[in-house]
């Protein structure tokens, strides 16, 4: 059990540095008006499965009895961060270079946002 909080915990830190150097890449790439490609959205799909897997390491808690303080905004952030990269692929999808950058990297400065808001919804 200690072992899954463990882990559960490690993964933020995991989460946020991928998304802050996807997010950094996207930025770079928005700025000098190059076009997103697929090593930036692999990475980005990659992002979402440790998202996805620390979902499923929380739900693995909750079913065990370990509970954040404020469970359900924990929970809400959780899906807010996992639905967040979808939403901005679906709308820079037919956009301009530059656009494309920069949505990417706003969404990924959201992830990192929502995530560090559900460790401090589990600590209150």
């Amino acid at each position: 059990m200690e072992y899954i909080l463990r882990l559960h915990a490690n993964l933020l830190f995991t989460i946020l540095l991928v998304f802050g150097l996807l997010g950094i890449w996207a930025l770079i790439l928005g700025l000098l008006h190059r076009p997103v490609g697929q090593w930036l959205l692999s990475g980005m799909a990659i992002g979402l499965l440790l998202i996805l897997a620390e979902g499923i390491l929380g739900v693995i808690m909750l079913v065990q009895g370990l509970r954040p303080i404020r469970t359900e905004m924990h929970i809400l952030y959780g899906v807010i961060a996992l639905l967040t990269i979808p939403i901005a692929h679906s709308s820079a999808r037919n956009r301009e270079a530059r656009s494309q950058g920069l949505i990417y990297a706003f969404a990924c400065l959201c992830v990192c946002v929502f995530v560090l808001r559900a460790v401090e919804m589990a600590r209150l």
